[in-house]
This record gives C-alpha cells, sequence and structure tokens, in this order.
C-alpha cells in the first residue's frame, strides 16, 4: 500500500535550524455525519470523547496515536471555501502490535473491514476499515523492524518502488479513501447499496525492472492475473477490478462490469472521463434525454461530470477504462465516493 503506516524508525535530530515544538498530532476531517464517525472509532479503535458541540467532536486516546477532529460539512467555523471539502485519498495509518488478533477482533465485533489481512514485499502487513463517511483507517504491523528500517539495501528499495507504483491507495481511499457521507458504493452501472466488496489484492507478475524516467525500479511490464479478491458484487452489477494503483498500474484503471438482463444503475457522476467498450450483449446509456444503445464491439466515451444511469436490456459485459483518481457521485447527495475495484 505504498508505506502508508510507519516503519519502526531509529531517533533522529530535528532538521538543522528547526526549532519546532510538536506536542500533539490532531487530524481533522469534514464529513456529513459527525455521530456516526464518532461511534465508528469509539466502538472500534478505542476513541474517547473529549470534547463535543453541534456539528464538532473532538477524540484522543491515550497513547501515540494521533488525536481526530470531527467536523459537520458546511459548518461555519471553517472558512467558507472548506466548508464542504472532503478528505481525497486519505489514509488515517495506525501502526500497532499484534496484527492478527487486532483483524479478529474488529471481525468478530462486525466492523467494516474493506480490505483484509494482507503483506507486502517489503515488510508492512496490513488491513483496513471504512466508517460509515468513507473514512479510510489502516492498521499496520511491520513483519521484522530490521527488514523495515533497512531502506537502502537494494532489494528493499526494488520491493518498496515497485510496491510504491503498485500500492498507494486507496485510497487509500481504496481505498476509500474519500471521507464521504454515508451513502452507499456508487459504481458506474452500481446501486446505493453496500456491495460485496471481496478484496483488493491482485496476482501482479513483475516481468522486468528497469530504471525509467518515472523513477529507479519502476516496474517496465507487469502481467496481472485478477482473482475472486479483485470482486466487487452489489445488487446491480459485478466488477472485476485489473490495472490500478494497487495491482501494478501507477496512474490508469481498468475493470470489467457484468450485469444481467433488466438490470439498472442509479443516475450518477463520474469525476474523470470513462471509456467503456462493450464486449458482450448490450447497454443503454442515458445521460439527460438522451439515450444510446451500445452493442458489442462498441465504444462508448462519458465526459467527466455527466449526469449518467446505465441500464442492461440484455444480458451484458464491458471493459472500462478510467483515470485512477476517479470519483463518483450522486445527484442530490453531498461527498465523493472512490470506487473500490479502481484503487
Amino acid at each position: 500500500m505504498g508505506r502508508s503506516g510507519s516503519p519502526p524508525r531509529r531517533s533522529a535530530p530535528l532538521s538543522s535550524g528547526v526549532t519546532l515544538n510538536v506536542t500533539t498530532s490532531t487530524l481533522s476531517l469534514t464529513v456529513a455525519d459527525v455521530d456516526a464517525s464518532r461511534d465508528f472509532f469509539r466502538t472500534h479503535l478505542g476513541y474517547e470523547v473529549v470534547m463535543a458541540a453541534e456539528g464538532f467532536v473532538s477524540l484522543s486516546r491515550g497513547d501515540a496515536a494521533a488525536d481526530i477532529v470531527l467536523l459537520r460539512s458546511g459548518s461555519e467555523v471553517l472558512p467558507p471555501e472548506q466548508r464542504d471539502q472532503q478528505a481525497a485519498g486519505l489514509i488515517l495509518a495506525l501502526t500497532v502490535s499484534g496484527i492478527e488478533a487486532e483483524e479478529r477482533r474488529l471481525a468478530a465485533a462486525g466492523a467494516p473491514i474493506t480490505m483484509p489481512l494482507r503483506e507486502e514485499p517489503w515488510g508492512e502487513r496490513l488491513f483496513q476499515l471504512t466508517d460509515p463517511n468513507g473514512v479510510v483507517v489502516q492498521l499496520v504491523e511491520w513483519a521484522t523492524p530490521d527488514a523495515a528500517v533497512a531502506e537502502d539495501a537494494p532489494d528493499a528499495a526494488t520491493d518498496a518502488a515497485a510496491g510504491a507504483a503498485a500500492g498507494a491507495a486507496t485510497g487509500a481511499a481504496t481505498g476509500v479513501s474519500d471521507a464521504v457521507d454515508a451513502g452507499a458504493v456508487v459504481d458506474t452501472p452500481d446501486v446505493v447499496d453496500t456491495p460485496d466488496v471481496v478484496g483488493a489484492a491482485a496476482a501482479v507478475d513483475t516481468v522486468a525492472v528497469v530504471d525509467l524516467p518515472g523513477g529507479p525500479g519502476i516496474p517496465a511490464l507487469s502481467v496481472i492475473t485478477p482473482t475472486d479478491e479483485n470482486v466487487t458484487a452489489s445488487p446491480n452489477a459485478r466488477m472485476t477490478g485489473l490495472a490500478a494503483p494497487s495491482r501494478g498500474s501507477a496512474e490508469l484503471s481498468t475493470w470489467t462490469v457484468e450485469m444481467a438482463a433488466g438490470q439498472t444503475g442509479p443516475e450518477h457522476v463520474i469525476s474523470r472521463e470513462q471509456v467503456w467498450t462493450v464486449t458482450a450483449g448490450a447497454l443503454e446509456v442515458s445521460c439527460g434525454a438522451v439515450t444510446e444503445k451500445v452493442e458489442a464491439g462498441r465504444t462508448l466515451v462519458l465526459a467527466p461530470g455527466v449526469v449518467r444511469r446505465i441500464h442492461a436490456p440484455e444480458a451484458a459485459e464491458a471493459h472500462v477504462a478510467m483515470r485512477a483518481d476517479g470519483v463518483a457521485s450522486v445527484p442530490g447527495t453531498d461527498g465523493t465516493r472512490a470506487l473500490p475495484w479502481a484503487r
């Protein structure tokens, strides 16, 4: 996941000339439902309320974890230009010990684990939760302190570079990783119901690693084999993630969509251009008063910011490509949502 957590570090002095004395670290999040996020952090992560008011909660722990402030979207305490901003691509990473036990505890408590426990080649072990407002929390444990700090070793550096190119999610936001309202996941043909997100891992074979303009150790060629862990199923569609930042791609995301005959997604907007190639059956795509039937073998380009609805008059399959930072929104609701299969 691109080193979202912090590996064990040797103590080091501040940079020359820096006199800043940091006593507390606080992460301030603007969310639609303050109470929902408050309950999530208290129930699952042991945070306690230290201060609260209408549309505002301050949370803290007794250890070194960052304090959290939750502010309701539109709050007048924020400058006007910040009142409706939401965190995009944010991951709150907490380094813990006994990560397997933590995953078991949270699963037993019904916590929303949106990425199961995994281990990266450079020694980072992690899993993710997503709160009701879309805030992604990542719990991290480093497999061996010696491997985690040996960043100057050639093999570790190569693994870290490849992991960073294939990793920084999602959203952080995988994970989402946007901090949004409690509305459910929206996908291009999806519904406003929480889908069954099986996972975000994929089998990525790095065929060659060379020094490219993007940096040393960037894979020149990666072969991605989708597995069941890459499938997101909703009541109206089934998405299989292919290339994505967490699966070998640095800039673009691609995935396949399967829809049964008669399935229809909600009206929604995507922030980035999408290219749809129908590979089987047909899809009807509506933008305002215009509806276009796209049959197998044809390609549709959907502009960013356009309200659209996808309907399958017959069983259909399609291949979709988009810039990896695209997010979805539903007209009439607040906030945006990352597409898990594209992170």
